[in-house]
């Protein structure tokens, strides 16, 4: 939270004291583009040879405004002047929507080229007051004190860190985040499913990592998902709470995604199937999709 000391630069966020910010923008409003920052955004994805126009750089903003934004929304319908991190913000889009929606961010990627993309999407969204963005080292350890963040989103980033140490980077998350927080995880590739989300590749959940180079000769690292039960149980001890909300908020927020009749039919029956087994819908998705809430010492929920 912000600290007594001098106000750090936006580049230069010293150890759990995320500060700099301006005052909270106005609750909810679609972030607009500036002209003159989108055309210094354009030019920057072309240098670093990216397409400005690619869905998932240019468009990524509108798509999580459509997506990503109504599970924020129905869950923390208070996210104004919270203090939000994004793990793996990649080129800014769901920190953008966060910032849009009333949130102060702080976003956190590895790979620096990505996060000079983000900066400038921000400028160009007009939300840089209420972001900040920070290259974050490959290690576990997060350069915050604890108990900074009063929610922390993991979209679609999981799934990317080394198996190995995926465990040692969901304990500290945990550790920045204050109890009673929440954490967000969308968009994460499931290992029970046959087909990995991202590459599309059959099977290749269910096959030893030990076994790649049989069977996929000359590949790179392939992608997989992460198991429903790390998800759940990785961070440490969270409530679900799309299991305690009887799966209301998880409903409504994908209702708002694709409100056609069929869609909300399936998904009613999927989300009663899912109660039966005893799990929240999004843990047994393709997709994997939970929100957890950091126990505040308080006896285990049933």
């Amino acid at each position: 939270m912000p600290s007594t000391s001098p106000e750090p630069s936006r580049a230069e966020l010293p150890e759990g004291s995320p500060a700099g910010f301006a005052a909270t923008p106005p609750a909810s409003l679609r972030p607009d583009i500036d002209p003159a920052a989108d055309i210094e955004f354009r030019k920057l994805a072309r240098s670093l040879g990216l397409d400005p126009d690619h869905r998932w750089l240019g468009g990524y903003v509108d798509y999580e405004w459509n997506h990503g934004r109504h599970i924020y929304e129905t869950v923390d319908p208070a996210i104004a002047g919270k203090l939000y991190l994004e793990f793996g913000c990649n080129y800014g889009a769901t920190s953008i929507v966060l910032a849009a929606l009333g949130a102060k961010v702080v976003g956190v990627d590895v790979d620096a080229r990505l996060l000079e993309v983000a900066r400038a999407n921000t400028r160009r969204h007009r939300v840089h007051e209420g972001v900040q963005l920070v290259q974050a080292p490959t290690r576990p350890a997060l350069p915050f004190r604890s108990a900074s963040f009063d929610a922390i989103v993991c979209n679609s980033v999981l799934e990317y860190l080394p198996a190995a140490s995926l465990p040692a980077h969901q304990r500290e998350l945990d550790r920045v985040l204050k109890p009673g927080g929440l954490i967000f995880v969308s968009g994460t590739s499931s290992r029970l499913a046959p087909r990995e989300v991202h590459s599309g590749r059959w099977l290749v959940n269910y096959v030893p990592r030990c076994l790649d180079r049989l069977l996929w000769p000359g590949a790179s690292v392939l992608e997989r998902g992460v198991s429903p039960w790390q998800v759940r149980h990785g961070f440490g001890a969270y409530d679900n709470l799309d299991w305690m909300d009887g799966g209301r908020a998880y409903l409504e927020s994908r209702a708002r995604m694709s409100p056609h009749s069929a869609h909300l039919r399936a998904r009613k029956l999927a989300h009663r199937a899912a109660r039966m087994l005893g799990v929240s819908l999004g843990l047994v998705t393709p997709s994997l999709a939970v929100v957890l809430r950091k126990r505040e010492n308080r006896p285990p929920a049933p």
